[in-house]
This record gives structure tokens, C-alpha cells and sequence, in this order.
């Protein structure tokens, strides 16, 4: 008979184990088999006892059950169950005695007997579909038990008949089992259930240190008295879903709300950016706010107040071409050399208000009613420049040699005025600050009037008319112990030498 009921438990075991392999999603609960939550079966079966005879027979038993599902969730329900019924257990043993724990000791004992079973209990169970026809489920709960011990001929056993123990015991409860389709309203039940019970007098003899203990298999159908309704078939059911309207068709959560990726407080099928960073404020649409409509996120905006219809940066800015700090809208001169002061409206500075900006004026004094030419200075005039002065931090990169761009269009001026000296002789000096050692200082001078050498000869000047010394710290025309004193020993002095 054991080996009876290990083969009840494979068989069991395999099929749940099939049912699982076959399950590889959320059911979606959309039938009223799913939703079944006041369900009556009726059931039978057969049943095996352990005790201290050495046989046990196989005997029938019948049990009617009332279950209720408050809670069904997608493929999963929780509820509770009532069972009540009948059963009967009987054993064999022709050993005529047996040593036991009673008096006297060893007992005689019949050869066949048989106990019959009342029970009445209730369960907590939990339920899994596995698919739209196959729901399992799993039972943990007591039953109240009264038992009667009787001979073959029905007579009560001895101790039975004398009352040495309780006939009325309380017992676990441990039981699994599956619900099969037949239709939406009924099912087809099995399930193996498991009583150890709190006596061991079963078969009125204790004779071993456990209790006795019994198994039933059965089979039976059920009918569901209702479901639980799922207004929108989500999936949830109505008692537990918290977003009872959800259209059809939408994921949803497990208490019935569609499903939210980003936690934007936008559901995603709403939601046209499904991946927007945690706590940044978002639209009815679940994008990004963007205040000024500028097309950069309000979150990533560095310039927020953006003017509609402005052309901006990836940073929400206004665009600025030249780089002058001035965006595009409001520049009168877009195209501003690179590092030249620029006033309001985006333009080179014209401090003395000639014509000629700044970085090319090569007399920024000149009074306003005078008329200059293209280098600023006043028309008609035979003016010799003998020196030009070029500051270092204007005219190269930071302690390198590499002209920029706006000292070569001062450059280009310079060579324009000594190519019109003919015959003249010119001298290139570079000189630096004190910071730093006497041989990289002297190096990094010679290599800027090289560099000065080289853009001039670019512009057409004669190699032969220009000569070239790197002189380092050695004639400081400042203190060197301020930014300022450094900034004005570092320069280029070009100066004519005939």
C-alpha cells in the first residue's frame, strides 16, 4: 500500500512539473473559470493509514468542501476552505501479540480491523493557475476528528470500548491538488491530502514513540457559486484592483494599475519618454517639462528663459557663433575674431570711436572728428613706427609659442606696414616672466619670436630683413611678484633697427 501512495505522489509531482514548463507568463484573467471565488465540490476517494498494525488496507472516503477567494490576482488566489466528511481506515496483522505501551504488555490483538473516520475542519489556501484551464493549488489547516476503532465483526476494540483514550482529536491538515476546465461554472478536482493526527490509538493500540497518522487521495467536481468579478479584465479582480477602469489590452501591476516604468506618475502606454530619470517633473504626455519650448528639458536647461522661436545649443542656450558672449539674435557682428572685446551689440570695441576697432587700430587715441585710415591712424600722414609691442598672454597660448587667431590679424597689419618700409632692418625680441627656470624661460622667448619670425615671412617679408633673439627674464619692465607685473614682462617686441 505504500508503494501505492509513492506513485500517487510521482504522478503528482510530474504533473506539476509539466503544468510548470508550460507556464511562461502572467495568465490574464479574462474567463470566469479564473475568477471562480465561491466554489462547493464534492469529492471521493481512498484512503491509507500508518499506525502500529503491520497492514493497511485501502478504504474509500467521501468529503463535500466550501471554499471562498477574497484575494485573486492575475494567475495567483488566496482564500480560505471548509471541508467536512467521512472515511474509513482498516488494518491487518497476524501476529496475535504485540509489546506496546499499555498494560498488559504484550497485548493480544485482532487480526483485522477497521476505524471509522468523521472529520470536519478548514485551510488556508493558495492557488496557481497555470493556464487558462489548470489551477493548482496548496492547503495548510487542522481538522476535528472522531474516530471509532472496531473488530472485524463490529464490536468496539477493547480500550475503545473501555475509554482509555480521546475519540475526539484535533489533526494538521497538509493537501495539494489540481482543478481542471470542464467548463466556466465546473471543475474536475484531484488532490492528496496528508492528516498526521495528535493520537496514537488509531487502531486502538500505542505501541510506537509517534502518533498515527493517514493519507487520502481524491477526485471529485467542483461548481463555482460566483466569481470574482474583473470589470475591466485586466486580470485583477474588482475586490483588490485599485484602477478599476483600465482600458483593455493595458499591462497592468498586481493591484490592477497600468504599468509605470519610469515612476513618472504617467502610465506607459501614456507615456511618450518611458524613460525619464527618477524625480525630474514631467507633462501630461510623461516628457520632460520644457518651460520656454526650446526643445532642451527644463532639467537640462542652463538657460530656462529662452526667447520662443530662438535657435539654442544642446544645453538650452542661445547659439553663439563667434563665441563673443553675445548669442546670434542679438550680435550685429557675427563673425568677431576669436578673443577680441566685444561690446553690447557683439562688435570689436572701438574705444576712441575712429572706424577702426581696437585690435586693429594702430593709433587707439585719435581724437574722433580725425579721419584715419584702415589702421586707424590719421590720413595723410607720414607716420614711422620704429617698435610694436605685442603682450604675451594676447598674442600665444598659454606657455606655448602657438599664435592665436586674433594676433595674427594684427600680425597681418604689422606686415602690411613693414613691407611698405623697404630696405628696412627689424629685430624680433621675445622676453618672459621670472616663473620658471633660466634655460625653459630663454627657450620659451626665442621660440615665440621665432614664431612671430615665421607668420611675418609667411606674409611675404624677406628673411634677410629680420633677425631673431629669445632673451627670457632678463629685462623686466615690471614686478614680477604680481599676475599683472608677469603678464606685462611677457612680450614680443618687434623694432626697427636702421
Amino acid at each position: 500500500m505504500i508503494r501505492i501512495s509513492k506513485i500517487f505522489f510521482v504522478y503528482l509531482f510530474i504533473s506539476l512539473i509539466l503544468a510548470c514548463r508550460s507556464y511562461s507568463q502572467i495568465i490574464p484573467n479574462n474567463n470566469d473559470f479564473l475568477s471562480q471565488n465561491f466554489i462547493l465540490s464534492i469529492e471521493g476517494g481512498i484512503n491509507y493509514g500508518f499506525t502500529d498494525y503491520k497492514t493497511s488496507n485501502i478504504e474509500p472516503g467521501v468529503r463535500g468542501s466550501i471554499e471562498y477567494f477574497p484575494l485573486i490576482i492575475n494567475n495567483a488566489r488566496f482564500g480560505l476552505k471548509l471541508f467536512g466528511g467521512g472515511t474509513s481506515l482498516s488494518f491487518s496483522d497476524s501476529r496475535g501479540t504485540i509489546s506496546n505501551n499499555d498494560q498488559p504488555n504484550p497485548r493480544t490483538i485482532p487480526v483485522d480491523i477497521y476505524s471509522d473516520i468523521i472529520q470536519m475542519g478548514g485551510s488556508i489556501s493558495f492557488g496557481l493557475a497555470f493556464n487558462e484551464s489548470l489551477i493548482s493549488y496548496l492547503n495548510v489547516g487542522a481538522a476535528y476528528l472522531i474516530f471509532n476503532p472496531k473488530n472485524s465483526d463490529g464490536t468496539e476494540l477493547e480500550f475503545n470500548s473501555l475509554g482509555r483514550y480521546d475519540k475526539k482529536i484535533i489533526s494538521f491538515v497538509l493537501e495539494g491538488g489540481l482543478r481542471y476546465k470542464l467548463s466556466n461554472r465546473f471543475g474536475l478536482n484531484f488532490a492528496v491530502s496528508y492528516y498526521p493526527t495528535s493520537t496514537d490509538y488509531l487502531d486502538d493500540i500505542s505501541a510506537a514513540k509517534g502518533n498515527d497518522s493517514f493519507l487520502s487521495g481524491l477526485i471529485g467536481l467542483s461548481f463555482a457559486l460566483s466569481g470574482s468579478p474583473d470589470s475591466d479584465d485586466d486580470g485583477v479582480s474588482d475586490n483588490v484592483d485599485q484602477c478599476p477602469n483600465t482600458p483593455k489590452g493595458i499591462t497592468v501591476d498586481e493591484f490592477g494599475c497600468p504599468i509605470d516604468s519610469d515612476a513618472d506618475g504617467v502610465p506607459d502606454y501614456l507615456d511618450n519618454c518611458n524613460n525619464t530619470p527618477a524625480g525630474v517633473k514631467v507633462d501630461l504626455s510623461g516628457c520632460p517639462l520644457d518651460s520656454d519650448n526650446d526643445g532642451v528639458p527644463d532639467y537640462l536647461d542652463k538657460c530656462p528663459d529662452t526667447r520662443v522661436n530662438l535657435q539654442v545649443d544642446i544645453f538650452g542656450c542661445p547659439i553663439d557663433s563667434d563665441n563673443d558672449g553675445i548669442p546670434d539674435s542679438l550680435d550685429n557682428c557675427p563673425n568677431t575674431p576669436a578673443e577680441v572685446k566685444v561690446d553690447s551689440m557683439g562688435c570689436p570695441l572701438d574705444n576712441d570711436g575712429d572706424g577702426v576697432p581696437d585690435y586693429l587700430d594702430n593709433c587707439p587715441g585719435t581724437s574722433k572728428d580725425t579721419k584715419v585710415d584702415s589702421t586707424g591712424c590719421p590720413e595723410g600722414t607720414n607716420e614711422t613706427f620704429y617698435q610694436f609691442i605685442l603682450r604675451g598672454d594676447d598674442t600665444f597660448e598659454p606657455n606655448a609659442a602657438t599664435l592665436k587667431d586674433a594676433a595674427k590679424i594684427l600680425l597681418n597689419e604689422i606686415a602690411g606696414y613693414m613691407k611698405g618700409q623697404s630696405g628696412s632692418k627689424w629685430r624680433i625680441e621675445g622676453y618672459t616672466d621670472n616663473q620658471g627656470s633660466a634655460y625653459l624661460l630663454k627657450k620659451l622667448s626665442y621660440d615665440r619670436a621665432k614664431s612671430i619670425y615665421e607668420y611675418l615671412i609667411s606674409q611675404g617679408l624677406s628673411a634677410d630683413r629680420i633677425s631673431v633673439f629669445g632673451l627670457g627674464n632678463s629685462a623686466p619692465i615690471a614686478s614680477n611678484d604680481s599676475p599683472e607685473g608677469r603678464s606685462t614682462n611677457s612680450r614680443i617686441i618687434i623694432m626697427r633697427e636702421d
